[in-house]
């Protein structure tokens, strides 16, 4: 059961990605989908962002997915089940 709710949830991010900044997808789908998944150090290096940087991305990244996931009526776990 649980596996089914993470691809599910895993489905649900991925068809947020075309709303997101360029950045913003590469990071959720380099950082957090894919496998293996990047170290956030590589990733900044890749980027050339700084470590302050990194840290406004990923948290720019949680509230853009929360109100993307939102439109979709999407509020938590709970409402993939």
């Amino acid at each position: 059961m649980e596996t089914l709710i993470e691809w599910e949830m895993e489905d649900v991010v991925r068809s947020c990605l075309p709303e997101l900044d360029e950045i913003e997808a590469e990071f959720v789908q380099e950082c957090w989908l894919r496998e293996p998944k990047v170290p956030l150090k590589k990733f900044s290096e890749k980027w050339h962002i700084s470590a302050k940087e990194m840290a406004d991305l990923k948290g720019r990244v949680l509230v853009r997915l929360r109100e993307l996931l939102a439109k979709q009526g999407i509020e938590s776990m709970a409402d993939l089940v």
